[in-house]
């Protein structure tokens, strides 16, 4: 039974690397077919064994902090965020099964990292795949982005990781059952270290040097020995000095490294300070962020006199690079506070006296991934998500906190587990069979059966309304059959909940065919906010405003298109510029005749 116990902690932590994928439906199904079986048995474990259980206050307060999520979306009538939320029941669901499988067997660790070294392993053979270009990229924009597609979040991924391989390696080494699978583990991390430094990501840097650091100074005691060569205190205030100094030249050599990236980051916390003015307390509902930032953005170019710099970094956000600064728009100052309890409790030293080496590892990991919440966005990825729960249960479990026996309740307790079980059991079946229609459309779709593309989106609906990407897609169908009206009725839905530039195009396009041009004017308008470098919904209001023979404003938007400056320059870019200068030298000869043009979206 171990050996089945051991696959399916494999495969839980190995399948949810491909929920990004083109697969991510079957993915996901064996994702959570894994944690069922593995809560079901972990019960039934529970419940033969007899054993006391009891349950502490970090455990609490995790608990208590996704069912606020939970009631909070409710409340707030806020869906886009579902999908995410569901994801975390399900891994609450996973930690409590793993707490219940080390009542009886301690060995559940050795699995969590058996499972975390596999998964670690299928990252840097796709990663090394794609630097010899063996394996494309899923997203083209980038060479090296691993299963996740993106640079950053690849590198992120590994940082965590391979703190928490490098404690083991330490610390634990006679879990290995062979020196092969020690030097294994030790040839991964340097693989990792060297994928990271190819990532071009600071924030993975700067975390996982973090991380580096933590398990350093427990296996040779850095700073012990530092501070007991200081024995002066001019000694101490020079030493202080030079860090403070150092850390200063360092976070400087950063930022120059790649200054608009970091000054993107800063504009995305201060457009987004009025999002949290909305609903300081209780916040506007999980998902809030994703689904209406841009739309801020957008209000905020339309209504100041921004900088240059400002329309150069400005582009389309689905999250703040900042979790906490999320979760305070999202769930207010309380969701705030709940997840700062949890963080506390795993950071701070509670350790028992004999606690088990995993405990460093699992702490490095926590540390590195604290360090990328601050400029990035860790929890949107259900790998990170994973090794999160993974680690707070290995912190919670041999960490010393005080606890409270529910052992009288132990029928209550397995009824209640059981019947969420089957609830979020058919929950999540729901959702999958409404991706996979969804999936299946668009496929039809883009190979040109629009038709039968249609049918499979019309079945996905009843599941997915709201879904912000599916109705984008859902009214793109009508729109290329020229569908215009039912394009609008979906398209419109996509727009409340989601900041798609290409929805607020889409739609501006489907109400320009059906001559409701003031309405096209305000979704260009705001595509063009949202994404205020990009020359294309400029360049569509300037073909809207000659079609409503507003020839001040074309001339006006005319003009604009032809004096900005694009983020990264394209063919396209510079052919509406012309045709642009073309309309301009027309109108100024008063050779006024409205222009046609075949230049498609860049």
């Amino acid at each position: 039974m171990k050996s089945a116990i051991r696959i399916l902690v494999i495969l839980l932590i190995v399948s949810c690397h491909f929920v990004t994928t083109e697969i991510s439906v079957w993915a996901n199904t064996i994702f959570y077919l894994a944690v069922v079986l593995l809560s079901v048995y972990a019960v039934v474990v529970f419940w033969r064994s007899g054993q006391p259980l009891k349950i502490n206050i970090p455990e609490i307060l995790l608990v208590g902090f996704i069912a606020y999520l939970f009631t909070n979306n409710i409340i707030n009538g806020s869906f886009w965020g579902n999908e995410r939320l569901l994801n975390y029941l399900i891994l609450l669901l996973l930690y409590f099964a793993f707490a219940l499988l080390c009542k009886t067997d301690k060995g559940i660790l050795n699995f969590i990292f058996y499972g975390l070294l596999a998964g670690i392993t299928l990252e840097l053979i796709v990663g090394f795949g794609q630097m010899f270009g063996i394996v494309p990229n899923s997203d083209t924009q980038f060479v090296l982005g691993g299963l996740f597609g993106n640079p950053g979040a690849f590198a992120g991924y590994l940082s965590i990781v391979s703190t928490f391989i490098l404690a083991t390696v330490f610390f634990q080494k006679q879990i290995f059952k062979s020196e092969n699978y020690y030097y294994a583990a030790i040839f991964c991390f340097f693989c990792a270290v060297c994928l990271i430094a190819f990532s071009d990501s600071r924030g993975a840097w700067i975390a996982f040097l973090a991380g580096l650091a933590f398990v350093l100074n427990h296996k040779f005691e850095i700073i012990k020995s530092l501070v007991g060569q200081l024995k002066s205190k001019i000694s101490k205030w020079i030493t202080g000095i030079v860090l403070v100094l150092s850390i200063v030249f360092v976070g400087f050599a950063l930022y120059q490294y790649k200054p608009d990236s970091a000054f993107g980051r800063l504009f995305v916390w201060k457009v987004s300070k009025t999002m949290i003015l909305e609903k300081p307390m209780f916040g506007n509902g999980f998902g809030h962020f994703e689904a209406c930032y841009g739309k801020t953005q957008a209000h905020y170019f339309l209504s100041h006199d921004a900088t240059e710099n400002e329309i150069q970094v400005a582009d389309y956000v689905t999250c703040a690079y900042n979790e906490f600064l999320e979760i305070l728009i999202e769930s207010g100052i309380i969701g705030l506070l709940l997840f700062a309890a949890i963080l506390y409790f795993a950071l701070a030293k509670h350790c028992k006296p004999t606690y088990p080496k995993y405990y460093i590892a699992a702490k490095a990991s926590l540390i590195t991934l604290f360090i990328l919440t601050l400029v990035s966005y860790p929890f949107r990825l259900i790998p990170n998500q994973l090794i999160f729960i993974c680690c707070l249960f290995i912190v919670f479990r041999t960490g010393h906190f005080r606890e409270f026996s529910i052992t009288n309740s132990r029928k209550i307790f397995v009824t209640l587990w059981l019947s969420s079980v089957l609830c979020l059991s058919f929950i999540y079946s729901k959702h999958l069979l409404g991706m996979y229609h969804f999936h299946t459309g668009y496929a039809k779709v883009f190979s040109g059966d629009i038709n039968n593309g249609i049918k499979d989106y019309e079945k996905a609906y009843k599941l997915l309304q709201n879904n912000g990407k599916f109705l984008f897609y859902y009214g793109s169908a009508f729109y290329l059959k020229q569908d215009y009206t039912h394009s609008i009725i979906y398209l419109k839905q996509a727009t409340e909940l989601t900041s798609n530039p290409n929805a607020f195009i889409t739609l501006g396009n489907s109400l320009k065919e059906l001559e409701r041009y003031t309405e096209a004017e305000q979704a260009y308008k705001k595509a063009s906010g949202i994404t205020p470098s990009k020359l294309y919904p400029k360049y569509l209001l300037a073909q809207l405003y000659i079609k409503m023979q507003n020839t001040e404003k074309a001339i006006e938007m005319a003009s604009s298109i032809v004096k900005a400056k694009e983020k990264v320059p394209t063919t396209a870019g510079m052919q509406i510029k012309e045709e642009m200068q073309k309309l301009i030298d027309q109108y100024n000869n008063l050779d006024v005749k409205p222009l046609k043009t075949n230049i498609m979206s860049p």
